[in-house]
């Protein structure tokens, strides 16, 4: 693999912005709305699974 160079002008690094306080109040009530939407069933099922794999020796 070869290490590819920047061009003059162009910045590979990036940082990411800090949320406002309503950017983070939106990001939450789209969490809050997805996890009402995803069901207790689902929910159960997956915690299951969940604990299924991390019990498996690494």
């Amino acid at each position: 693999m070869a290490i590819v160079k920047e061009p003059k002008g162009i910045d590979f690094v990036v940082k990411s912005e800090p949320w406002s306080d309503e950017e983070l109040k939106e990001f939450r009530k789209l969490m809050k709305k997805q996890k009402s939407e995803l069901g207790e069933k689902k929910r159960s099922k997956i915690k299951e699974n969940y604990k299924k794999v991390s019990k498996q020796p690494a």
